[in-house]
This record gives C-alpha cells, sequence and structure tokens, in this order.
C-alpha cells in the first residue's frame, strides 16, 4: 500500500512538472542557459560565450516585460477602461472654486458667473466604496474666503462635494 501512495505521488509530480514544462519551456531553458553561460564566461572567459549570455537575457527580459505589461502598477488605457467597469473606482474632474462671495452656491450655475472665479481642475480617481469627501484633498488659499469641491464626471455632470470657510 505505501508503494502504490508512493508511485501515486511520483506520478502526480511527473504530470506537474510536464505541466509546467510545457507551459514554460522557453523562459526554462533561457534561465538555464544564460545561468551556465555566465557560469562558464566567469571560469574561462571566453568571447563565444557572450552569444548565448546574450539571447537567453534577451527572451528573459522579453517575458519579464510581457509579465509586467499584464500585471503592471500603471496599466494601459484599455485595461484601465475594463478595471474600472470591473470595480467601484471611477475617474472624475474635481474642481476646486475659490471665491469670496458667500452666495456662490445660488448663483454658480450662471456659466459666466462660475468661469470669473478662482477654478482649480485636477483629475482624479475615486473609490465610490469609500466616502468621496475624504478622497478630495482640500488646499487652502488664504486670498479666498470660502472654497467650494465639485466633481465633475464623465458625463460633464456636476456634483457638489463639499464647501470649506
Amino acid at each position: 500500500m505505501n508503494e502504490e501512495k508512493i508511485e501515486a505521488i511520483k506520478s502526480e509530480i511527473r504530470e506537474k512538472i510536464n505541466v509546467f514544462w510545457a507551459e514554460h519551456w522557453l523562459l526554462s531553458s533561457a534561465m538555464i542557459l544564460i545561468f551556465g553561460s555566465c557560469y562558464l564566461f566567469n571560469l574561462t572567459h571566453s568571447g563565444f560565450l557572450y552569444l548565448p549570455m546574450i539571447v537567453s537575457g534577451w527572451v528573459v527580459v522579453m517575458f519579464a516585460l510581457k509579465y509586467k505589461s499584464e500585471h503592471s502598477l500603471f496599466p494601459s488605457k484599455s485595461s484601465q477602461k475594463k478595471m474600472q467597469q470591473e470595480s467601484s473606482y471611477e475617474t472624475y474632474t474635481v474642481l476646486r472654486v475659490y471665491t469670496n462671495d458667500q452666495n456662490f452656491q445660488e448663483y454658480m450655475q450662471n456659466q459666466e458667473y462660475f468661469h470669473s472665479q478662482h477654478v482649480q481642475m485636477e483629475n482624479r480617481v475615486i473609490d465610490h466604496s469609500q466616502g468621496i469627501e475624504s478622497q478630495v484633498m482640500f488646499i487652502r488659499k488664504p486670498e479666498f474666503a470660502y472654497c467650494y469641491h465639485l466633481l465633475m464626471d464623465q458625463k460633464n455632470e456636476m456634483y457638489f462635494i463639499g464647501e470649506y470657510v
């Protein structure tokens, strides 16, 4: 019975190694070749080993770049759109309106009046699972008495976030 278990474990290990080799044979071969070439070059200092080191290094770098593009911290625009559709994150334009007028909210629908105020814009990714007010930083400008935060989405609809005095 123990021999049967040992044989089953051995066959399972062989199968996993064969599956791994079938999927990653090029990268594994390149890694073995680069380490072997570097080791032999260190022993012999032969110029002949430059070619295998460069070729295998190139293969390893191409796999690393492919992996980086698939698992990047800064994904491409198409993967960003896909991520935004699947998650609670969305890109907004944050408008910080600085004014000395205490009646800004009453007149802010007037486009001429709105543009006469001091407006700063920035693009920001907002997580809807958290409080929006906490994700938009308040930046004080001493020459203005009031600061209003507004969000503008991709459809150019504006949302009022908060008023700071």
